[in-house]
């Protein structure tokens, strides 16, 4: 009767954990879908032709290869043509090692394969798929984390690792609504892996050995697909072989003994696992050395071409998510409280100790989770599963730790009613705490304008025309525009995005076409061989500039900024006043404020602690203290008025009007105004021996056609 009773109570406990677990997933998907409301009030912004906007960047390159495959250009092993002209073709190489030419490839890619394969059979376009199944896919992660520590009997580590990861902010971000993206099964994959091999080595009979081995070998190859980085796999393996030969290993270490022996079954085993991922595992071992080279000792190989290149600026200074966090930075980044994240990351620290085993096949994640501490903000997703399968521990090390230590709650009894009890507040409190995810909004990258205006593009100019733009926007031109781009979001570390820094930056035009000649005539593979010729990074900036290596440009190429530039004007001019003996730039500074006329010429700033524009003096006042304006520009598009007010002013005030007659002030901080990017872009103001201004949508879409020589 005893047993009965038990089993009972068992049935009722696993009903409780699954009730949980089924709020974990809830909330995730909730905390995703909760944006539309604001996607919906949006719509005219969000949504363009019935279809919604993705909300990343490299969404648009992935929805862009589901195009390609779509109409038939995608083929693997061969040049995309879009990207990173003119160094896409066969003759773009260093050597006969290294090449310029960006090539279609399936692994790494697979997420376009599917999404495209998923619109072909349902009829849903991949911009929909993507609205619908993203949240969903995002929150697998709690799946496997649910069976991983419910077969390790420690429930509360997978529910509430769960709830931490679905809704830390990092992951959130890189998950949320509308972006199509490797990172929605970059955790869920490799932690499923390891949950096939726990289950691998925890059972007896072979038929299920088999089974859990098929479907472990399975995974990785998928996983290999899907993300394309042959060493997270490597590290998997190796991880296996050590749980193979763990019991061995041990007598050997310490008792200088050999006690095992492979039987058939164990080499059939390692064969099904090992031999279908030789396709790409043999680089895992090299690939994983240079990670730790460089992540865990700042020890980085340079390619050829990376030394050869090495005296352009380091573009990637520039980029958010390769920067260093502080250590509370990192905390907030996996979750909304920054007590909870501690003691769920000291927690979790004890369980590695205490069943490492257990954990062997995750460690390698946890690590890489431990290096956003050290290294990049990219890392803090994979620390986000552990802080909350810590704050899950934290039960169990209470009540079957440290309690039976002191002599508390020694009672089966005691701890089957305080496990769940105590779990459960720390549940509430937890996921009342990660609620705050509510507040973080996924929104288009590219709104409705934009869109637009990249179809103009698509349909204005020829299709051969190349794009002159920043790289942010690299992939979005390719997949709207349908144009090819000389730099993009996976291209931008080569030195062609100092050249456009530079062209947007200089105050000269015939430099601005000097530099775009050079580049479109002889791409990286050019400026590869006049370095090898000796020259330096500085010679040949001066040489173009004097224009020893000018051409007619053969290709249509045309200028484009967009609004979303003016935010980054600060990087791009930093990089394009770049001094290659000084090793640094100058920040670039343009406002934007919201300000209002108070009075005829008299403007007022709240935004900038209620300034004052004086326009009819020339004076900026704030509080107290009065800065003299250099000139005064007002723009309606077509004509240019300007006034000098003082040689010695650093800030020029330009008030410019739109093509659907609103009002934009700018103020900018000297050398700023000089630069083509305020002149061209801000003024509409351009040398017609160079440019030919083809389209104003200011401030959504300026762009120039480059003339040919």
């Amino acid at each position: 009767m005893r047993y009965v009773v038990m089993k009972k109570e068992n049935f009722y406990y696993e009903i409780f954990y699954f009730i949980l677990f089924l709020i974990v997933l809830s909330f995730g998907v909730y905390i995703r879908f909760d944006d539309q409301k604001v996607w919906k009030e949006n719509e005219a912004l969000f949504f363009y032709k019935g279809e919604p906007l993705y909300s990343e960047y490299d969404s648009f390159y992935f929805a862009r290869y589901a195009l390609d495959m779509r109409e038939g250009l995608f083929k693997s092993g061969t040049i995309d043509n879009f990207r990173f002209f003119p160094d896409n073709s066969s003759q773009a190489k260093l050597s006969d090692k290294e090449s310029f030419a960006p090539k279609y490839s399936l692994s790494g890619n697979f997420i376009s394969y599917l999404f495209y394969k998923l619109s072909t059979i349902t009829g849903l376009s991949v911009a929909w798929l993507t609205y619908y199944l993203i949240p969903l896919l995002s929150v697998t992660i709690a799946v496997v984390l649910y069976l991983y520590f419910h077969y390790l009997k420690m429930p509360f580590c997978g529910i509430l690792g769960g709830l931490i990861t679905v809704s830390s902010p990092m992951y959130l971000g890189r998950t949320g609504l509308m972006r199509l993206d490797h990172d929605v099964l970059n955790l869920t994959l490799p932690f499923l892996t390891a949950y096939f091999f726990l289950r691998f080595f925890r059972t007896q009979k072979d038929r299920a050995r088999y089974f859990w081995i098929i479907l472990s070998s399975l995974t990785l190859n998928f996983y290999y697909l899907w993300y394309a980085h042959a060493n997270l796999n490597f590290v998997l393996v190796l991880t296996f072989l050590l749980a193979y030969l763990w019991d061995p290993l041990k007598a050997f270490i310490f008792k200088r003994e050999v006690t095992y022996k492979f039987t058939r079954k164990d080499y059939f085993f390692l064969a099904i696992l090992v031999l279908p991922q030789i396709w790409y595992l043999y680089i895992g071992p090299y690939h994983l050395y240079e990670q730790v080279k460089t992540l865990v000792f700042n020890i980085k190989s340079l390619t050829a071409a990376e030394r050869l290149f090495k005296d352009f600026p380091n573009i990637f200074m520039s980029i958010s998510e390769l920067q260093k966090l502080s250590f509370w930075e990192v905390i907030s980044a996996v979750t909304f409280n920054k007590i909870l994240g501690v003691i769920g990351l000291i927690s979790v620290f004890f369980m590695f100790i205490f069943h490492f085993r257990s954990l062997l096949f995750l460690f390698p994640f946890f690590v890489i989770g431990l290096l956003t501490f050290f290294s990049g903000a990219r890392f803090a997703m994979y620390l986000s599963p552990f802080i909350g399968i810590g704050l899950g521990y934290l039960v169990y090390l209470l009540f079957e730790k440290l309690f039976l230590a002191i002599g508390f709650f020694k009672e089966e009894k005691k701890q089957k009613i305080l496990i769940p009890f105590v779990g459960f507040l720390l549940f509430i409190t937890t996921l009342y705490i990660q609620s705050e995810a509510l507040r973080i909004l996924s929104t288009p990258k590219i709104l409705v304008p934009l869109v637009k205006d990249m179809e103009w593009i698509k349909e204005k100019t020829p299709k051969n025309a190349v794009v002159w733009s920043w790289w942010d926007y690299g992939y979005a031109f390719q997949l709207y525009a349908r144009r090819a781009t000389f730099h993009d979001g996976g291209s931008q570390g080569s030195p062609k995005t100092y050249m456009i820094a530079r062209s947007f930056a200089t105050s000269d035009p015939k430099e601005a076409w000097l530099i775009t000649s050079f580049v479109a005539n002889y791409g990286l593979t050019g400026l590869a061989k006049l370095l090898k010729e000796g020259h330096t990074a500085k010679e040949v900036m001066e040489n173009i500039r004097n224009g020893l290596y000018q051409k007619p440009i053969k290709t249509p190429i045309y200028w484009v900024f967009t609004a979303d530039l003016i935010d980054k004007f600060g990087w791009i001019h930093y990089f394009g006043t770049y001094d290659f003996d000084k090793k640094e730039g100058i920040f670039g500074k343009i406002f934007v404020p919201q300000c209002k006329f108070i009075s005829t010429n008299l403007i007022q700033c709240p935004q900038l602690n209620n300034t004052i524009l004086d326009l009819n003096e020339g004076l900026i006042r704030i509080a107290n203290e009065y800065i003299p304006i250099k000139y005064l520009y007002y723009s309606d598009g077509k004509t240019i008025q300007s006034k000098k007010f003082f040689d010695q002013g650093i800030y020029t005030v330009e008030i410019v009007k739109t093509p659907n007659n609103q009002t934009g002030l700018f103020i900018l901080e000297s050398p700023s105004e000089a630069t083509l990017f305020n002149e061209m872009f801000i003024l509409r103001k351009y040398d017609p021996r160079f440019f030919e201004l083809v389209y104003d949508d200011f401030p959504h879409m300026v762009v120039y056609k480059v003339k040919s020589e």
